[in-house]
């Protein structure tokens, strides 16, 4: 277990979002010199938290996700496949932090929305929609087509919402897409990917089809259920509780959350896996790691550091909006140029067109995505204005660049959607965006949203323009 590496990792990851913050608000006056050393403690312990969680997977999960995809794809059974995709598509999804942050979040503006309620909605629609991805494989069924299909039953579902829900299922979507779900999404997918060998594009479009479940599902949820009834589903919110009650709630919540994942593991140990006792000890020990971290990134987050991010929107765009939208730039750029996930498809991609599309122009890309969905998710914020006036546009405009945009870069276009959505969008952007709403809150929902949607318009741009180098190429020869 490479503590060390994983540890770079993260502080590179969290530690621009911390500067950034930390000057911001000296510099506006909204932080104390108390409120500064709660802030700098309670980064610290996202940051541990996110090291354990993180190294815990590498170490307990991601093996035994591959182990699993392994053995279904050895099984060539698709009523298996897909029964253990809807199961392992739930168990894994209900104690992702990123899920469960967001969850909090929604709770907290609109307390007739139950957290319970709402995450296993996500969850389901997780487990159906990586089933989905995996029949896909298996069928050969062309990528574009279940996209266009599951979009227009998105945007029927959305049809009969309010813009409150329609913004908390986009995020929803760009949520599930966390460090804990997306190391098992990958290995299933590519376990099953290679049934079909010399196909690049079946090995995306996993993370990406996983992610339009819980839209649907959240959509699905407030037609079903108005709202004043699903708040009878759950329980009162949490007072503000100490550092030490706030961290022994989380032991709690967490475990009971993370048992069923737990208890699929031992299962498939027994009777399906099999792994040698020196592998199962280790598997177990990095189980506990990942428990011990996001019981720890949990308190960080609750303590300080997503009330100063609130803290610090609100001042902004008191001050200025263009200052606002600024910050929220540098903060977008800076969210997915150091986010792991990202790091990793750059390097996928690379590899899928012969190093024709490079990591630096991916990187260049994404980043720049997310750092404009950022700045139109707080102009939405700020004016108060429609979801609608952002996804309709945006999603019609991705349907009809999908036509041109080759298969591969389509895949991976809603792949980028997916993993520019890590743990610090829910855990600052989006309180970020809570706090600078100018009237009712409920307009802040959309960021996640935003952060998924605008990657997948410019990887197509990308995929248009390869394309046509490509064809400029062989037509010269």
């Amino acid at each position: 277990m490479n503590l060390i590496r994983q540890l770079k990792e993260v502080v590179i990851s969290v530690l621009p979002i911390v500067v950034v913050a930390a000057v911001s608000s000296i510099l506006l006056g909204t932080m104390d010199g108390s409120e500064i050393v709660r802030f700098l403690f309670s980064s610290v312990l996202v940051i541990i938290g996110l090291t354990l969680f993180l190294s815990g997977v590498d170490v307990g999960l991601l093996p035994i996700g591959n182990r699993i995809g392994s053995a279904l794809t050895k099984s060539r059974s698709l009523p298996l496949m897909l029964a253990v995709a809807l199961v392992l598509g739930i168990i894994i999804t209900i104690p992702e932090p990123d899920v469960q942050v967001l969850a909090e979040q929604v709770r907290e503006v609109n307390p007739a929305i139950n957290a319970t309620a709402f995450i296993w909605a996500i969850a389901l629609g997780v487990g159906v929609f990586l089933a989905i991805s995996l029949a896909r494989t298996v069928l050969h069924l062309p990528m574009k087509i279940v996209i266009l299909l599951s979009y227009i039953a998105i945007f029927a579902a959305a049809a009969f919402n309010d813009d409150f829900f329609v913004a908390i299922a986009f995020d929803a979507g760009g949520a599930t897409t966390g460090p804990l779900s997306v190391p098992f999404i990958m290995a299933l997918g590519m376990g099953v990917a290679a049934l079909r060998q010399h196909d690049t594009e079946s090995e995306f479009g996993y993370v990406a089809l996983s992610s339009i479940g819980p839209v649907l599902a959240v959509l699905i949820l407030g037609v079903v259920f108005p709202s004043d009834t699903v708040a009878a589903i759950g329980s009162e919110a949490d007072n503000a509780l100490s550092l030490g009650s706030l961290m022994l709630s989380k032991f709690a919540d967490v475990g009971s959350s993370l048992l069923p994942l737990l208890a699929v593991c031992v299962l498939m140990q027994i009777f399906v896996l099999r792994m040698p006792r020196t592998e199962t000890i280790r598997v177990a020990f990095g189980i506990v790691y990942a428990y011990l971290g996001i019981v720890i990134f949990f308190t960080g987050v609750e303590y300080s550091f997503s009330q100063v991010a609130s803290e610090l929107g609100a001042a902004l765009s008191a001050s200025n909006p263009v200052f606002l939208y600024l910050i929220g730039f540098i903060l977008g750029l800076a969210v997915v140029l150091a986010e792991p996930a990202v790091m990793v498809l750059t390097e996928q991609v690379e590899d899928a067109s012969s190093g024709k599309i490079s990591k630096k122009v991916m990187l260049f890309t994404l980043a720049l995505g997310v750092g404009l969905a950022v700045v139109l998710a707080l102009v939405r914020t700020v004016n108060s204005l429609s979801i609608w006036a952002f996804i309709l546009p945006g999603y019609l405009a991705i349907m009809l660049l999908m036509i041109k945009t080759p298969g591969l870069f389509s895949a991976i276009g809603f792949d980028s959607g997916g993993v520019a959505t890590g743990p610090m969008s829910s855990t600052f952007l989006l309180p970020f965006a809570i706090g600078a709403s100018s009237g009712s809150a409920y307009s802040s929902f959309g960021m996640i949203a935003m952060i998924a949607m605008m990657p997948i318009l410019l990887i197509e741009v990308l995929g248009i323009i390869y394309q046509r180098a490509i064809s400029k190429s062989e037509g010269g020869k």
